[in-house]
């Protein structure tokens, strides 16, 4: 709760019931589900484990997306190991948010229990370091049969998203966890790892969903494609040709545990779905079988990457090569050399006592990164090299950019006054950064949402024993036809087995943008490093310590019935049962009103009307 007191008032109403159908029962998620905490970073993403991480992804290009059907589908270990070990850009794609699950934590089913399933899956990935995608596909419960699960959902849309995520997502490898044959199990699992082959295709090939190209999404073709071996697994017997055997039990330094075990942190709090399991130390596997190979690799595979290039000097074959021009091909090599020196350098240089000592070797790393990409940028109309070289160029800058912040220690926290806001409603914001003195840093910028405005009414800057800060004072106003926050997925009802996304996402998004969000432009040795942090309300739980929140929107008063169902037995005698409505004030300028039950015709409601004062 904020600090600003919220009145809740009850009010009992007897409501006659002639005919044998329930009072409508509104779909709402419960609020543990609505009102997750945004959590922190994870400690592994703090402090010289995280710079060390930051400093070992710079001279790095891979890219792995795994797919699945489900939340907890993912093979968690082996998401941490490509994430957090090979520093590969990482992601799992979920056809569906897990809705026709269990819930062991609480009574929600079905749409409420897939924001849950969602939130869990978003913890989970906190901490193995991958991303996360879905489709529009609704879980419907169990399916025998693949044929079953692709007439249910509307299969071109469900296909057309994966082939959504791979354009966005552009991975040089794709996993997935299914074979699509009916060993998969359930027809959930036969269809995803179906549909993954021939989204592996058609994610290539300009004539499958041209609107995706017209609205700027270029298709890619993936490298290669895995499938899980899952029976191997099983049987833990040693690796045969076509058989990749990845060890995720390798142990990690800078964490001081294996990849499993932070994955089986994070596979842990799939709390719904009772998937509580050990952090076992040692070796463990995970058993890949090559399906599709665009490159030449060995019959013996030792690495998921055999046979293509993930240093930074592969830009230049593809910018040049590729991209069907030489122009300037002499000063793109160089600077991706110079650049790829650089990392390398960082990584040797890296010292967890004077972490700003490689801050010099990583400005000029992206010194060289920015210079490459103003060459490309330069270019004429991009063919498919140029248009995937500034892709990557752009993932680079931002690692060498995240990599130099943590060097650094630059650090920006941005704190709402309030975590429920209403249309029209006005309220501050602070936003501090914290550098080392010699970091020059601009004012800072706080997005919003068309229709909102942001002022600036305070502005300091101090130094203390070598590190500024700087506060900034906002005051934010809600626009006054801002929508009530609610997952951007169940804005409009589902059609069918698929769900029909409001603004905020397209559907492959888990979840929609905060409405605030600050950016900090700092120049360290030269070079320009954004900082970007959501806007968030921060407070202290007795128990449980701090607690993050992202700001929502709400009405002036929220409405809850309880109960929220209504079944009795039909009857041709008058029924009275009694509902209860639960009013709360969300405004702080308090609200008044009056509160009715609409009714059915024969229906009788006692009272009819009552007036509120909160």
């Amino acid at each position: 709760m904020s600090e600003r007191s919220r009145r809740v008032e009850s009010l009992v109403l007897a409501a006659a019931l002639f005919f044998s159908f329930g009072i409508i029962n509104p779909r709402a998620t419960s609020s543990a589900a609505a009102r997750t905490a945004s959590e922190g970073a994870v400690p592994i993403d703090r402090g010289a484990a995280a710079l060390g991480q930051a400093i070992n992804r710079l001279g790095v290009v891979a890219s792995v997306l795994h797919t699945g059907a489900h939340p907890d589908d993912e093979d968690s270990a082996l998401l941490a190991y490509l994430a957090r070990g090979r520093q590969a850009r990482t992601a799992y794609l979920s056809l569906t948010r897990g809705d026709g699950g269990q819930n062991l934590i609480g009574p929600e089913l079905f749409e409420p229990l897939g924001v849950i399933r969602t939130e869990e899956m978003l913890s989970a990935r906190r901490l193995d370091g991958a991303q996360q995608f879905f489709t529009r596909a609704f879980d419907f419960g169990f399916s025998k049969v693949r044929d079953e699960a692709l007439a249910r959902w509307d299969r071109d849309a469900v296909l057309g998203d994966m082939v959504r995520v791979i354009r966005t997502f552009r991975p040089l490898v794709i996993v997935s966890q299914w074979s699509g044959t009916p060993k998969d199990g359930h027809g959930h699992h036969q269809a995803a790892g179906f549909l993954t082959v021939e989204a592996f295709k058609a994610a290539a090939d300009p004539s499958r969903y041209p609107e995706q190209v017209a609205s700027g999404l270029s298709p890619w073709k993936a490298l290669k494609l895995y499938v899980r071996d899952s029976e191997r697994a099983q049987s833990r017997e040693k690796p045969t040709p076509g058989i990749l055997a990845v060890n995720t039990g390798s142990y990690d330094p800078l964490f001081g545990r294996s990849y499993y075990e932070i994955a089986m942190e994070g596979r842990s709090l799939h709390r719904s779905q009772d998937q509580g399991v050990l952090q076992r130390k040692g070796p463990q596997y995970s058993y890949l079988r090559l399906v599709e190979s665009s490159v030449k690799t060995p019959a013996l595979e030792r690495d998921i990457f055999d046979g293509i290039d993930t240093s930074l000097m592969a830009i230049h074959k593809i910018a040049v090569e590729a991209g069907g021009t030489e122009a300037n091909a002499s000063e793109i090599h160089s600077a991706l050399l110079d650049a790829q020196q650089a990392a390398d350098e960082a990584k040797k240089q890296f010292n967890p006592f004077a972490p700003s000592a490689v801050s010099p070797i990583i400005a000029r790393g992206l010194k060289r990164i920015v210079e490459v990409r103003e060459l490309i940028g330069g270019q004429g109309q991009p063919g498919a090299g140029l248009r995937e070289a500034r892709f990557i160029l752009a993932e680079k800058e931002k690692d060498f950019m995240d990599a130099l912040a943590r060097a650094e220690g630059i650090q920006v926290q941005c704190v709402s006054k309030d975590d429920i806001v209403t249309p029209g409603q006005s309220f501050n914001v602070s936003l501090t950064t914290y550098a080392n003195s010699s970091t020059k840093t601009e004012m800072p910028q706080i997005s919003h949402p068309g229709g909102w405005s942001v002022k600036v009414i305070d502005h300091s800057s101090t130094d203390v024993e070598g590190t500024n800060i700087t506060r900034t004072e906002y005051q934010v106003t809600v626009a006054k036809d801002a929508a009530p926050t609610a997952p951007y997925w169940l804005k409009n009802p589902r059609k069918g087995d698929m769900f029909v996304p409001g603004d905020g996402g397209t559907g492959i998004e888990p979840n929609a943008p905060p409405p605030l969000s600050a950016e900090v432009k700092a120049i360290v040795h030269g070079q320009t490093v954004i900082v970007t942090r959501p806007v968030e309300y921060v407070f202290a739980d007795k128990a449980l310590g701090e607690i993050r929140r992202d700001i929502k929107i709400a009405p002036p008063v929220s409405i809850t019935l309880s109960p929220r169902k209504l079944i009795f037995p039909i009857s041709s005698r008058p029924v009275t049962l009694e509902i209860t409505a639960g009013l709360t004030n969300n405004s702080n300028q308090g609200s008044r009103g009056e509160i009715s039950i609409i009714a059915g015709r024969g229906w009788v409601v006692t009272p009819a009307r009552v007036a509120f004062d909160l």
